[in-house]
């Protein structure tokens, strides 16, 4: 069974759009067997093994993308980085839904209300015990860090009617630990009673807490097996290194490294991250090592 997921503006369903097929089923609602490791053992079937390996790989791709602004949105607005990623995770099927992609970069299944920025998709919804088809808008984001602003202002907002927060008990300080919010958030953000559990397996799986603390100046790169840091004093002086000027035009320039996220070098260079990727004309935040960025 699937189940909706609802706050009090943005109501939203698990959507099933056109990019949607069997993988991404799998991994939205069998998201504890993704992270299990005797997921092999359970679809001995080697396509079914495949397609749980493509699912991880997509899991991994997407928290490198979203890991610095989350990391950074989080911190500032008194919420849990592992909960946000691993609820971006859960319901945009490890960023496999074409939603979650670009240029709509709408992670969490968000619909559009009033003149905000919208795409209409066909949805099945979960409704009275059986699934409807219906077209629905659905909000259209510039960024993956739009998308993450726009979740943490959900969970930071409060009632019209009586004011009080709607969902405070999911802040880091109302809880003792992040389980305490994923608790909190089964049964009011989310109607799956197990929707907690699924977070927290993501969470554990991919070792999502390492985001809980606040931004260091070390650089942090995910991989499925490990996270690799660099020293904050080598990292700043390989960008004193990489960072050029060009005395004819007065641009700088940067040349991406390893563990880079277009996020840092925004923040380390003293820009904004949308002014960033207008300078190189970049439609997401997907950059490759060696990648020369102009500032």
């Amino acid at each position: 069974m699937v189940y909706q997921t609802r706050s009090e503006r943005h109501q939203k369903r698990v959507t099933f759009d056109k990019k949607f097929d069997k993988k991404t089923v799998l991994s939205l609602v069998g998201t504890g067997l993704v992270v299990a490791p005797t997921t092999a053992a359970l679809f001995p079937q080697e396509s079914y093994a495949e397609e749980y390996q493509v699912a991880e790989s997509e899991a991994s791709y997407l928290i490198n993308q979203i890991s610095g602004s989350a990391q950074q949105i989080a911190d500032s607005n008194d919420l849990y980085a592992s909960v946000m990623i691993a609820q971006a995770l859960l319901e945009s099927g490890n960023g496999s839904s074409s939603l979650s992609s670009s240029p709509t970069y709408n992670l969490f299944g968000v619909k559009a209300y009033g003149q905000e920025p919208s795409i209409w998709l066909s949805t099945q919804e979960y409704i009275d015990g059986e699934f409807e088809t219906m077209n629905e808008p659905f909000r259209v984001y510039g960024s993956y860090e739009e998308s993450l602003q726009d979740h943490a202002a959900v969970l930071t907002s409060s009632s019209y009617s009586s004011g009080a927060p709607n969902y405070q008990g999911a802040w880091k300080s109302q809880t003792s630990g992040y389980t305490d919010a994923t608790a909190f958030l089964t049964g009011r953000y989310a109607t799956d009673p197990d929707y907690g559990q699924k977070l927290n397996s993501l969470i554990e799986a991919y070792n999502l807490t390492q985001f809980d603390t606040p931004a260091q100046p070390s650089d942090y790169t995910y991989t499925e097996t490990s996270y690799e840091t660099t020293d904050s004093v080598e990292s700043q002086e390989s960008v004193s290194e990489e960072a050029t000027t060009s005395a004819s035009s007065g641009n700088t320039t940067y040349t991406v490294q390893q563990g880079d996220t277009l996020w840092d070098i925004a923040q380390n260079q003293g820009v904004s991250l949308d002014e960033l990727m207008a300078n190189n004309g970049l439609s997401d935040e997907l950059v490759t090592i060696g990648q020369q960025l102009t500032i």
